[in-house]
């Protein structure tokens, strides 16, 4: 039966006994006839809209009336947190409504011009009741924190125009926005014939997939310029190298929910596609992750929940990839999620891990068989060159960590070697995915004679060794103080080829070795660093370099050493002669004395201030420049922007990081109420006020994540020092509450609400302590709804972000501007 209404100014009249609808003043009485909107609906002013919320309260429906006649519902909107009171703007282009999102909650508009959404003055608190001024340029609203009166706040309307960067600030070299437009190319990933590579790159509002020939140039095969926040990931090269595949969207949080920084209306999903590498049109595959090529390049599958998906290909004589086939899937799992896919080198076999075991799918039989692994966990299974055994790492609960051998056919097990008690007991592993970009690599390597490497920190340090299949006594292969990060087999299987910082302990360098053991030989070295190496055909060698002032860029070389560059260029307002080369310095801890590694910038023009800058992890060590982590690549280019303004930068590469060794790594005491890692930060502090140039007034703190414990930890304790302080997404809970007497100086809070890695609730009951408590505090914050951890996922947001700490820090230590 059709619902007929009489609508009334200022309300809609039910006929038929229907409850009121809520609206606002339409004009003279009419009759609407079709599919009207529910009782409880809320009428736009001019009357063409009803918007409701749905009954899992996650979305908004819509109708729209032309003439007399009402639309079919449609879903406006879905957003994370739930809807509540709805209310259109007073020309019934924009919706305002409460989204509250367990401890706190927002004022978002969505806006019907541009299909956006966007919120009001976004906090740590609770807001409520959104009302819009006459004009419709505001929003008056409530805005509750426990423990204190709540606040009547009237604030204006998000814009949905085009956002432009902020502008230059007062005694600006260069722009915060200058610095961090530098693009970052990841890691390479190589195809199976070795002769060419293909890398993600990120420049500014871009995203973009780079396809490098060996002995040709790079070109941009993908590109997505709309800066919606939309990583790119987990790339994988057809073994001729004319396809690559790749993932779009993040991985999902503990709700399911893909990120969306942008705030789509509709969110987004994580979404494997194709694409030819000599050009055209991405191809969507489906949701999914992890996408791996046949070795016969016939195929493409990847995972999604408990199915691996697979897709035929087709190419012509040209080798120009022709058809995708439809997507289906090859097998499905009863429980868990397929992981670490590896075809046999025939392609007969796929190989993978699944709840802590190995299984095996024959590709013609469609059948799966198991490794047993009754009582013992197995990891990073991998095949031997000729695909007749299986080699993994296996854990068994009080025992030291094996290498153990399956036969292929028969899936016969025997132990290769165990670990000894003691010292490199617990694994450590290669870090093989040193970007975040890429899938991860092997954890054990083959060689072409029966020999398996891997690595081990029975010395103190994770160093590479082998040992023969058949098994025997370990060969050292990297000795030296320093550690081995990443490592990859060289395509004839001879040689590893690994990335380390042995002989230059504040830089990473490429070298090679033989499976057998000899002197290592550097393959890279230098000022610049040199991470993610990709053995290429011939003896080639693809990686990334950044050096102080180049940020990370990737290369191809020869044995020679003669190299190419990829692209992208660096943009002519890159600051690329205004940066400072920082320098390795040491210094003792505040309390036991040890001996603290760290980066030091100094200034051209000294202005007497100084920050520590702590890194975050804790499992991290910072570079002598531009960092493989793009997160730290930020935080280097913001170190140079406050030397820029004369400050000296101390980053302090304290107890808890990576190589410098197991000691230091597992030093005790490291966080929760002990956080003895602090007193290597008081021993930074020491060693800047010990510096000429620095003014002991003027000495403040800022880190991300670990970092962001440290700086809330250490204004917390050392106000007498740290006269300002700036703390991103940092875990401060209760040991910067605990502190709150002794709190005094300036302190900014930032935090996106989507964080996976800190409880976004953490640093909520930081505010709310601080507003209860310490109401005299000058304190600030800026929260950005739906983003990450890092606050990068889209370009705007990281300038915002970072100009906003930079001139928060900046205004407190140089009030009047730093003298020229």
């Amino acid at each position: 039966m059709k619902r007929i209404y009489m609508l009334i100014a200022g309300a809609a009249a039910p006929l038929l006994g229907l409850a009121l609808v809520p609206g606002v003043t339409v004009g003279t009485a009419a009759y609407a006839t079709e599919a009207a909107p529910p009782p409880g609906a809320v009428l736009s002013p001019d009357g063409k809209q009803a918007a409701w919320v749905s009954n899992d309260a996650k979305s908004i429906l819509r109708e729209t009336r032309k003439g007399a006649h009402w639309s079919d519902p449609k879903q406006l909107l879905t957003i994370r947190g739930t809807v509540g009171k709805l209310v259109f703007s007073p020309d019934s282009k924009q919706l305002a409504f409460e989204n509250p999102r367990g401890d706190h909650g927002f004022i978002a508009v969505y806006d019907s011009n541009t299909n956006k959404i966007g919120y009001v003055d976004p906090s740590f608190g609770t807001d409520s009741a959104p009302a819009w001024t006459p004009g419709g340029k505001q929003i008056s609203f409530v805005r509750s924190y426990p423990g204190i009166p709540d606040q009547q706040l009237t604030k204006p309307v998000p814009s949905f125009g085009r956002w432009t960067p902020p502008p230059a600030r007062a005694n600006d070299v260069f722009t915060v926005g200058d610095i961090l437009q530098a693009p970052i190319s990841y890691g390479p990933q190589p195809s199976g014939d070795g002769h060419s590579i293909a890398y993600i790159t990120r420049e500014a509002y871009d995203r973009a997939i780079y396809f490098m020939p060996v002995g040709g140039n790079s070109g941009k095969i993908v590109d997505y310029p709309d800066d919606d926040g939309q990583e790119l990931s987990q790339l994988a090269l057809s073994r001729t190298g004319a396809a690559v595949a790749y993932v779009r969207g993040s991985s999902p949080n503990s709700a399911g929910e893909i990120l969306n920084p942008a705030s789509t209306p509709i969110p987004p999903h994580r979404q494997v596609f194709v694409v030819s590498s000599r050009g055209g049109k991405p191809r969507l595959l489906g949701d999914g992750l992890a996408p791996a090529f046949t070795p016969d390049d016939s195929m493409l599958v990847w995972v999604n929940g408990t199915s691996i998906m697979s897709a035929t290909l087709t190419w012509n004589p040209s080798g120009d990839l022709t058809r995708v086939g439809r997507s289906q899937p090859l097998l499905t799992v009863p429980s868990g999620s397929p992981s670490n896919l590896r075809f046999s080198p025939d392609g007969a076999k796929l190989l993978y891990s699944r709840s802590g075991g190995t299984e095996v799918f024959d590709m013609n039989t469609h059948t799966t068989t198991a490794i047993d692994h009754t009582g013992a966990s197995d990891a990073n299974p991998v095949w031997s060159p000729d695909g007749t055994q299986i080699a993994f790492r296996r854990t068994i609960s009080g025992q030291p960590w094996s290498i153990w051998v399956a036969d292929a056919a028969t899936l016969t097990l025997r132990q290769v070697w165990q670990a000894s008690p003691g010292l490199g007991s617990s694994y450590y592993a290669l870090d093989e995915n040193p970007t975040f970009e890429s899938q991860p690599g092997d954890q054990l390597m083959w060689s072409d004679d029966g020999t398996l490497a891997f690595v081990w920190e029975v010395d103190g340090w994770r160093h590479l060794y082998s040992v023969p299949v058949a098994g025997g006594t370990p060969t050292l292969l990297t000795p030296g103080d320093g550690e081995v990060e990443t490592a990859q087999v060289t395509l004839d299987h001879k040689s590893i080829i690994y990335a380390t910082n042995i002989g230059d302990i504040a830089r990473r360098h490429l070298f090679s070795v033989g499976f057998h053991g000899g002197t290592p030989q550097a393959d890279t070295g230098g000022h610049p660093s040199q991470w993610a190496p990709a053995p290429l055909a011939d003896g080639k060698l693809a990686y990334a370099e950044g050096s102080y002032n180049v940020p990370p860029t990737v290369y191809i070389s020869d044995a020679a050493g003669k190299r190419a560059r990829g692209g992208p260029g660096l943009p002519k307002s890159y600051p690329l002669h205004q940066l400072v080369e920082p320098k390795a310095v040491t210094f003792p801890s505040s309390v036991d004395h040890q001996t603290v590694h760290g980066q030091l910038f100094v200034p051209t023009h000294p202005t007497g201030c100084a920050l520590i800058f702590p890194h975050g992890g804790p499992s991290r060590q910072m570079l002598l420049g531009y960092h493989y982590y793009d997160t730290y690549t930020v935080l280097y280019e913001e170190n140079e922007y406050f030397a820029s303004h004369g400050c000296i930068v101390l980053s302090v590469d304290y107890r808890g990081g990576i190589m410098y060794g197991n000691a230091w790594r597992t030093a005790p005491g490291r966080g929760g109420t002990s956080a003895s890692e602090y007193q290597d930060i008081q021993g930074g502090a020491a060693f800047l006020l010990a510096q000429p140039q620095v003014d002991p007034a003027k000495v403040g703190i800022y880190g991300l994540s670990y970092g962001g414990y440290l700086t809330s930890l250490g204004v917390s304790r050392n106000s007498d020092i740290f006269k300002v302080a700036w703390d991103m997404a940092g875990n401060s809970g209760d040991a910067a509450i605990a502190n709150l007497a002794s709190w005094t100086a300036p302190t900014l809070i930032e935090q996106g609400d989507d964080d996976r890695n800190v409880n976004f609730s953490s640093n909520v009951a930081v505010v709310d302590a601080i507003k209860a408590q310490k109401p005299e505090l000058k304190f600030a914050t800026k929260v950005m709804p739906n983003e990450q951890h890092e606050m990068y996922m889209r370009f705007r947001d990281l300038v915002d972000v970072y100009d906003v700490g930079g001139q928060w820090v900046l205004q407190h230590l140089l009030p009047s501007g730093p003298a020229r």
